[in-house]
């Protein structure tokens, strides 16, 4: 099994640290349905950008291969930088006929590094959407699947691990995220029925992935109701602690709700009377992340145009614009005179203070300034 390269092996170590400060709980599912080694494709629901992709590469021993949109591999530079991050360049329609043709090579590349049983991560709705509902699934991903199992006569034990990110809040931080690793499909299983008629096997392949992908997630089906649903569901009086229980019993409750007539929209969750309380201690604790803050909304605000990109845009300047800035800070300070004593308090309330700050916002976002 080929090893990653150095920047991967940092920033998988380093991303972790950077998702478990962003989100209040970061809770990982079904990690024993992962094979240690061995061809792995891993089918993942795509609702919030990059931080998907980051996500699954931080929660998982495997390494896997990132497929991306051919847009971004435009200069050499990029190109460059993105194959050392493990990803792989794929054409859509709206790159044009003759750039689709290069997906030719795309999957042959794909192929091989399955061959090398490395883990490829594959996006199979196609696209990204903040909805919590699966979307059509992409025949891509069985083309891949059973091209490499031909290939290897059926004989490579290879596996599609469906995988479920269920995002409290896709763009804020200091919210919850569920991370479910499903029952693998064994693409042997198909075998029989690939030999006899390809185009059946490729449909029972992907209805019963479709099947396993939205066992693990909340998956508001109906589109007339989805609004009314969402805000029922994510309004519940009783958000349990442990993650896994609560999308079993969100599951439970959107099924309820789609078998009644009309939806009585519930009342607001009562903001802690502490928000008000604490709000002064939050505005000094905020103090020293003002610098960080403003210059990764200002990054935010002229380089995003799809907000799905937000969080994943958070989470890059939490973790390589920030430490620039507080060390920058405390050469000022070491300037002004500040002790050594001091700068080691300072460096220890930092992540103590952004921990504290996060939590408090996502508590009591609605009355920070109010």
């Amino acid at each position: 099994m080929v090893k990653p390269g150095l920047l991967y092996r940092f920033l998988k170590w380093y991303v972790p640290i950077g998702l478990h400060v962003f989100y209040r709980k970061l809770q990982v599912s079904g990690l024993e349905h992962v094979p240690l080694k061995g061809p792995v494709i891993f089918a993942v629901n795509h609702q919030n950008a990059f931080m998907d992709a980051l996500v699954v590469a931080s929660t998982t021993a495997r390494n896997p291969w990132f497929i991306t949109r051919a847009s971004v591999f435009r200069s050499a530079t990029a190109r460059y930088w993105l194959d050392k991050l493990q990803m792989l360049p794929i054409y859509r329609f709206r790159d044009g006929h003759a750039e689709m043709k290069k997906n030719d090579q795309a999957f042959a590349r794909l192929k091989n590094l399955l061959h090398q049983e490395q883990a490829v991560l594959v996006f199979p709705e196609g696209n990204h959407n903040r909805q919590w509902k699966l979307r059509p699934l992409q025949k891509g991903i069985a083309r891949i699947a059973f091209d490499f199992e031909s290939e290897a006569e059926f004989l490579a034990p290879l596996k599609i691990i469906p995988v479920g990110l269920q995002y409290e809040n896709h763009l804020h931080s200091g919210s919850d995220l569920l991370v479910s690793y499903g029952q693998a499909v064994e693409v042997i299983d198909y075998q029989k029925e690939y030999k006899s008629n390809p185009a059946k096997a490729m449909h029972a392949l992907m209805e019963e992935l479709a099947k396993r992908m939205q066992s693990i997630i909340v998956h508001i089906e109906s589109q007339e109701k989805y609004d009314a649903i969402y805000k029922s569901v994510t309004q519940r009086n009783t958000l349990e602690n442990d993650l896994k229980e609560r999308l079993n019993k969100d599951q439970k409750y959107v099924e309820e709700l789609l078998e009644r007539d009309s939806i009585i929209e519930p009342d607001q969750r009562m903001i802690p009377n502490t928000c008000v309380l604490y709000k002064w201690i939050y505005i000094l604790l905020i103090i020293p992340h003002l610098l960080s803050l403003w210059v990764v909304r200002l990054m935010i605000k002229k380089t995003v145009r799809d907000d799905h990109w937000t969080s994943s845009l958070k989470i890059a300047g939490m973790l390589f614009i920030a430490p620039l800035l507080y060390l920058l800070q405390a050469c000022l300070l070491a300037v002004a005179g500040i002790s050594w004593v001091g700068l080691l308090f300072y460096f220890l309330l930092l992540p103590i203070s952004g921990r504290l700050i996060i939590l408090f916002r996502a508590r009591c976002r609605k009355h920070i300034l109010s």
